[in-house]
C-alpha cells in the first residue's frame, strides 16, 4: 500500500485548497462515520433477531412434535416407529430431530446418529433440568453454527420427564441473510456516498464560483477600481455578502475620492506656502516636499530621497536630535552672506508613514535688518557719546572759568550744533522704532516739491561753511508730487546735511 504515502505536493493545489474539495472531504468523513454507526447498530441487531426467530421457530416444532411422541410412549411404541416419527417430523421442519430419554440417552435420530456427539446437545440436559423449553446456538465440530431447541416430555400422571425432543437446524440461512443485508448496505452506502459527493461538489463548486467573483472584485478594488460590482443572484448569506461588498466599494470609492480632493487641496496649499515644508518617514527619507522647500534649499527633491543628502548638515543634525521626549526643535541657520533659514522640526508619530515635519522659513531680510539694527545702535551709541562729552566739557568751562564774550559765543554756537545733532539722532531713533513696530504712518497728498526743498534749504542757510551754497534755481516751479510732506522734507534734510558736511 505504498501508493497511499504520496507526498502532499503531488496533489494539485486546486484539489487541496478549493472549497468544493474541502466540503467533499468533510462530508465524506461524516457520511462514512454515519454508515459505520448504522452498520454497527443494525447488523448485529438484525443477526440477533434472525437467530432468535430461528430458535423460536425450532422451539415451536419441538413442542408440536412432543404430543405424538408422548402418545407413542404411552402406547409402548417400538424404536422403529419412533424413527419413523422423527424422520417424518424432520421432513416437515426441514431440520434434524433427536429423541432422547429422561436421562439424555439418544433414542432416535432423523439422521440415524450421523455425526452425533452428546456434548453438542447440552441443551437437552438443560431442558430436562429446567423442565421447560430451552434454546441455544452451538458451533459444531464442522465449523458451522446450529440453532437448537429442546422440549422436555412429561408423563401425564406422574409429571415425570420421560424424554426430551431436540430440533436442530443450521444457521447458514441466517448468515446468508445477514451477509446479503451487509452487501446491500455497503452497496447502498457507496452509491449514496457517490451521489452525495457529486451533489456536494456541484453545490460547493457553485458557491466557490460566487466566492471567487467576490474575491476578483476585492482584487480590483485593491487595484483602485472602485466601480466594480459583484452580481447579487440570491438572498442567502453569499448574496448578502455580495450586497455588503458593493456597499463597501461605494463607500471606499467616495472615501478615496474625498481623500483625493483633500490631497489636491493640501498640495495646492503647500504649493502656495512661502514656507518650505518637508515630510519625513521613520527611516529618514523625504516623502513630500513643496516647491518652496526646493527653492529655499536650491535643489530639486524627488521623494523618496534621503534627508541627509537634501539638506545642509546642521539642519539634518537638528532633525536627528528630535525625539518623542523632545518633539519640537527650532533654530536659525545662516547658510551664506545672502541666505538665512529659520528651521522648525516637529515629531508627529512613529506609527505612521509621515513621522515628522521640517518647516523652513527664509529669514534673510530679518537677519540683515537685525544686523543693521545692531550696527546702527553701535553707531548711535558712539554718536551720543561724542556730543554729550562735548556739551559736558563746555558747560564745565563756562561754569568754572572766566571767558570773554567772543569765546562764550563760540561755545554756545558749538553747543547748539551738538544739541541739533542729538535732536537728529533722537528723530532717527524714533523713526527706527516706529518702523520696527509698524507704527510709522505715511499720509499722502499733493505736495509742491520746489516749496519743500526751498524751505529745507533756508534751514541750512546759517550753517553753510566754506562758501558752500544751496542752489534750487534749476528745480521746476511748481513741481507737484503725491507724497507725505513731512517724510519728504526729512529725506531732503538728510541729503543736504550729508552734502554740506
Amino acid at each position: 500500500m505504498s501508493f497511499l504515502r504520496l507526498p502532499l505536493k503531488t496533489i494539485p493545489n486546486k484539489l487541496r485548497f478549493s472549497i468544493a474539495a474541502r466540503l467533499s472531504v468533510v462530508f465524506s468523513l461524516v457520511f462514512i462515520m454515519v454508515v459505520i454507526l448504522i452498520y454497527m447498530s443494525v447488523v448485529p441487531s438484525l443477526e440477533q433477531n434472525l437467530a432468535n426467530q430461528k430458535k423460536s421457530e425450532l422451539g415451536n416444532y419441538a413442542t408440536l412434535f412432543s404430543e405424538p411422541y408422548l402418545a407413542a410412549y404411552n402406547e409402548g411404541a417400538q424404536s422403529t416407529y419412533l424413527d419413523y416419527l422423527t424422520k417424518q417430523a424432520a421432513a416437515k421442519a426441514d431440520a434434524r430431530i433427536l429423541l432422547m430419554d429422561g436421562s439424555g440417552d439418544l433414542l432416535s435420530d432423523s439422521l440415524n446418529g450421523q455425526g452425533y456427539q452428546a456434548s453438542d446437545y447440552a441443551v437437552a440436559q438443560t431442558a430436562i433440568k429446567a423442565g421447560r423449553l430451552q434454546t441455544d446456538v452451538v458451533n459444531h465440530v464442522d465449523g458451522k453454527a446450529y440453532a437448537m431447541a429442546a422440549v422436555p416430555v412429561f408423563q401425564e400422571k406422574s409429571n415425570h420427564v420421560v424424554g426430551v425432543i431436540v430440533v436442530s437446524a443450521s444457521m447458514s440461512g441466517v448468515d446468508s441473510a445477514v451477509s446479503m443485508v451487509q452487501r446491500l448496505l455497503v452497496v447502498a452506502a457507496g452509491m449514496a456516498l457517490a451521489l452525495a459527493l457529486i451533489a456536494t461538489y456541484v453545490v460547493s463548486n457553485f458557491l466557490a464560483r460566487r466566492v471567487r467573483k467576490i474575491e476578483a472584485g476585492a482584487k480590483r478594488i485593491a487595484n483602485g477600481d472602485f466601480g466594480v460590482r459583484v452580481p447579487v443572484t440570491s438572498q442567502d448569506e453569499l448574496g448578502q455578502l455580495a450586497g455588503t461588498f458593493n456597499d463597501m466599494g461605494d463607500r471606499l470609492g467616495a472615501a478615496f475620492q474625498q481623500v483625493d480632493v483633500e490631497k489636491r487641496r493640501a498640495k495646492l496649499l503647500l504649493d502656495d506656502l512661502s514656507e518650505g515644508v518637508i515630510g519625513i518617514d521613520t527611516g529618514g527619507h523625504i516623502i513630500v516636499a513643496n516647491p518652496a522647500a526646493e527653492r529655499l534649499l536650491g535643489r530639486a527633491i524627488e521623494p523618496p530621497a534621503p534627508l541627509k543628502e537634501c539638506v545642509p548638515g546642521e539642519i539634518f543634525e537638528l532633525w536627528r536630535s528630535m525625539s518623542a521626549a523632545s518633539p519640537q526643535r527650532e533654530d536659525t541657520f545662516i547658510l551664506s552672506e545672502e541666505q538665512a533659514l529659520a528651521v522648525r522640526s516637529s515629531f508627529l508619530t512613529d506609527q505612521a508613514e509621515l513621522s515628522s515635519l521640517l518647516v523652513l522659513r527664509d529669514v534673510s531680510q530679518e537677519v540683515k535688518l537685525e544686523r543693521s539694527r545692531r550696527d546702527f545702535i553701535a553707531n548711535a551709541s558712539h554718536e551720543l557719546k561724542t556730543p554729550l562729552f562735548s556739551l559736558g566739557g563746555f558747560l564745565e568751562i563756562l561754569q568754572d572759568e572766566e571767558v570773554d564774550e567772543q569765546t562764550k559765543t563760540e561755545f554756545i554756537t558749538t553747543m547748539r550744533e551738538q544739541v541739533d545733532r542729538l535732536a537728529d539722532l533722537a528723530r532717527n531713533l524714533l523713526d527706527l522704532s516706529q518702523m520696527d513696530s509698524g507704527a510709522m504712518s505715511v499720509r499722502s497728498s499733493s505736495v509742491d516739491l520746489r516749496e519743500v526743498i526751498d524751505s529745507v534749504a533756508r534751514e541750512f542757510a546759517a550753517t553753510q561753511v566754506g562758501g558752500a551754497t544751496v542752489d534750487t534755481s534749476r528745480i521746476p516751479d511748481p513741481l507737484l508730487a503725491s507724497c507725505d510732506r513731512e517724510r519728504t522734507a526729512q529725506l531732503v534734510r538728510i541729503l543736504l546735511d550729508n552734502a554740506l558736511k
